[in-house]
């Protein structure tokens, strides 16, 4: 069992020592430490493996102390709290700040014709271990946002800084207190792998944001796929390609409907609704899905099918998660947090492994195995799967009769993919430092489609499809 600790140290010799020891004293092994003083002094992550709870809440209580470290600093803050226009609203404000003896040196705020205000404020804070107590307390009660924060000689205070980045992606995401904390935790970690490659560390942040920005702005009412439809032999072929995410395929027989990958999850209703609006019988047609890999950006439909086609390794990937163990990605130090953060901004949930229809598993040592097949309109269609060098379970369809391969993403049309999918598919490599868990295997994988399957219509996991 692991637990990651945000602690508040001084900047000083023997802090990290202190921490040590009261960890190693509870039974718990360090084993992940991140700390950057150019970016801040005074916090620290700790990853620290135990064999119990019990052991993590000894762990908490003796590191108490290292939170509430007084440093004899003033700090000032300059914030800026919304506040509904009505009678007393700012009272519970001025009672938090009361509480903790926090001065005001400076307030502004004034009826502007809405419900609501904006109230600036400056606030002296004595004891600075008491910043994130403070700001926790307003923001119970209102929205607030970090304007300024007065820096003098020293680094900009991490407890400031991860807050506002914190509260930036709550604001983008709408995320309750645990995703805001699980986003600032792994965000560090990916700044910490930057860091040893010699990355500017806050490049990190600005990559995550503009991550979660991309994938609201393209929600909703904005969800605006490129769409086509191909006749391919006595099948009809939906192509839906989301500005992120996978691209969604659609076969649609006399009376049934195969898809291929099912996008993110933040999508699935826009995607679905989308869908229904080019088939309008949709909700009464058969329907079935089958998934080229595990990966979140290709599983956000499934919760809409009652049967999902996948390879044995891929569905041994959600089983691991309904067991509570860790995902293949998650696995990867490099992955690991980038696939947390893809989980936060998708909005993904486990879906459970119930309906899951196991086409067959991958036992030798080839690029690909044929693992099984099924029939769809009348067309056998063959699964094979890959040597895993994009993800475990990686796995290609091919229907030989219409010359068409479903290749996930161990093939993806980047020449023919829109400015947007573009745009998108730059921040997921620096953040993960390469898509592939294996790029060696997967460069074999995409040679072996290439030279199997020439004059096939190939169908990429990204962008449209395209003759091999």
């Amino acid at each position: 069992m692991r637990h990651t600790y945000v602690i508040r140290v001084e900047d000083k010799a023997g802090s990290f020592l202190k921490a040590a020891r009261v960890i190693g004293s509870c039974g718990g092994n360090i084993v992940r430490t991140s700390y950057n003083r150019s970016v801040d002094s005074n916090t620290m992550f700790l990853e620290v493996a135990a064999d119990n709870e019990s052991i993590f809440d000894r762990i908490s209580e003796g590191l108490g102390w290292m939170g509430y470290l007084e440093d004899g600093e003033e700090d000032t803050i300059l914030i800026s709290i919304r506040i509904p226009d009505v009678p007393n609203a700012v009272i519970p404000v001025l009672e938090i700040l009361n509480r903790f003896n926090v001065n005001i040196s400076y307030m502004n705020a004034q009826d502007n014709g809405t419900p609501e205000q904006h109230f600036k404020m400056a606030i002296h804070i004595d004891d600075p271990s008491m910043t994130k107590a403070v700001l926790d307390g307003i923001a119970e009660y209102y929205e607030v946002t970090i304007l300024d924060y007065e820096m003098t000689d020293k680094v900009l205070d991490n407890t400031v800084f991860y807050m506002t980045f914190a509260s930036d992606m709550r604001k983008i995401l709408s995320l309750n207190d645990s995703d805001s904390k699980e986003m600032m935790i792994c965000s560090n970690r990916i700044m910490q792998i930057l860091d040893d490659r010699g990355e500017l560390p806050f490049k990190t942040f600005e990559y995550v944001r503009k991550f979660a920005e991309f994938v609201v702005q393209h929600g909703g009412d904005r969800f605006e796929p490129r769409y086509s439809v191909r006749e391919i032999g006595d099948l009809r072929m939906h192509i839906v390609e989301p500005a992120c995410g996978s691209t969604v395929y659609v076969l649609e027989s006399d009376d049934s409907l195969l898809f291929i990958d099912g996008g993110f999850s933040c999508y699935a209703d826009d995607t679905f609704r989308f869908i229904e609006s080019k088939i309008p019988n949709l909700a009464s047609m058969e329907r079935e899905i089958f998934i080229t890999h595990p990966d979140l950006d290709h599983v956000g439909l499934c919760p809409y099918f009652t049967k999902v086609r996948l390879s044995g390794t891929a569905y041994d990937d959600f089983l691991a998660e309904e067991e509570g163990r860790d995902r293949y990605r998650e696995s990867n130090p490099n992955h690991a947090p980038y696939y947390r953060i893809s989980a936060i901004i998708a909005q993904y949930r486990p879906f459970g492994t119930d309906w899951m229809d196991i086409i067959g598993r991958r036992n030798g040592d080839d690029v690909y195995e044929r693992i099984g097949s099924f029939d769809f309109g009348g067309h056998e269609f063959t699964a094979f799967e890959g040597n895993g060098g994009h993800v475990d379970g990686d796995t290609i369809l091919v229907c030989d009769d219409l010359g068409l391969v479903f290749t996930g993403d161990d093939f993806i049309n980047v020449r023919d993919s829109t400015k947007e999918q573009r745009e998108f598919n730059t921040l997921a490599p620096y953040l993960m430092q390469s898509v592939n868990m294996d790029s060696d295997r997967a460069r074999l994988c995409r040679k072996y489609i290439e030279s199997e399957f020439r004059g096939y219509l190939a169908c990429p996991g990204h962008g449209p499809p395209m003759e091999i």
